[in-house]
């Protein structure tokens, strides 16, 4: 059964779920392409647009996005067998941080928020800690601009004709609100002060080059993280959007892969076959192969 909602996604295939969590001031169309996927691979999914931290609501304190995580994580636990969660930027960090508290079957990090420091960030975004004393700074807004977080050419044409024409795309919304990157801030804060209670196995993916958080802050948190079922992969050939960009394909396989491997370690039976990751190089050469 599928059922893609305007407050968000939910496919409905085994007993074995994932709960995905998209970016700041974005909506679950973040994660439909992955989504997709891994239902197609048995997952049952459920990426909820969450209250105050999504695109259309105003923002509310990061403890509001927190406890609504976890009461989507309960629910499902409630349902499934296993729950895993994959989390995209912000929602990344809100997964490291659901991590912290929850012990969960699996974790994946993909460009996770945990600076505010790559290299087409403005060089003025360090006033966010004065805005206090800035006159009407509640209602500025920071207006998304190229490279939009990906490196390919045709998908970002592709997201700016959907920024102009419905505000927001697959790599988040035009704007976002200052009051939200402050809370933003204040999460990440709080997630990094807790990082070495995380005991669920962890993939991290993060491109070398993302232009909105630099690659050492993803190393730094790979390092403090406890458990040793943990992986990290390097991307050479994407932006922050890993999910939609030039090494979309690996992203998915990479994290079917893991999530699959773990669900089985979890029951301690063979609920997935695991299978090898290929190149999409390679995979192109064996259809061209087979063809």
């Amino acid at each position: 059964m599928t059922n893609i909602k305007s407050n968000g996604i939910a496919l409905q295939a085994g007993d074995q779920g994932v709960l995905m969590l998209h970016g700041l001031g974005a909506s679950s169309l973040e994660l439909t392409r992955l989504a997709k996927d891994l239902h197609e691979q048995g997952f049952s999914v459920r990426a909820p647009d969450l209250q105050g931290y999504c695109y259309g609501t105003p923002a509310e304190p990061w403890q509001n996005w927190m406890e609504q995580t976890q009461e989507h994580l309960w629910e499902m636990r409630k349902r499934y067998e296993t729950v895993s969660v994959v989390g995209v930027s912000m929602g990344a960090t809100l997964g490291l941080m659901l991590a912290e508290r929850e012990s969960l079957t699996s974790l994946v990090v993909l460009s996770a928020a945990l600076s505010y420091d790559g290299w087409a960030i403005p060089w003025y975004q360090f006033l966010m800690d004065w805005t206090q004393w800035i006159p009407f700074s509640h209602v500025y807004k920071y207006k998304e601009r190229d490279p939009f977080g990906i490196k390919n050419d045709e998908t970002r044409a592709m997201v700016k004709r959907m920024m102009k024409l419905d505000h927001i795309s697959e790599s988040g919304a035009e704007t976002i609100t200052l009051a939200s990157l402050k809370e933003g801030r204040k999460c990440i804060a709080a997630t990094l002060s807790n990082i070495g209670d995380i005991d669920s196995p962890t993939l991290i993916m993060h491109a070398v080059d993302d232009e909105s958080v630099h690659i050492r802050s993803a190393e730094r948190v790979f390092d403090q993280i406890r458990i040793h079922q943990k992986e990290f992969v390097y991307l050479g050939d994407s932006y922050h959007m890993i999910t939609i960009d030039n090494e979309r394909e690996t992203v998915h396989q990479e994290t079917t892969r893991f999530l699959k491997k773990m669900v089985n370690e979890s029951l301690n039976r063979k609920a997935f076959d695991v299978p090898g990751v290929l190149s999409p190089e390679l995979r192109r050469y064996l259809k061209k192969l087979a063809a």
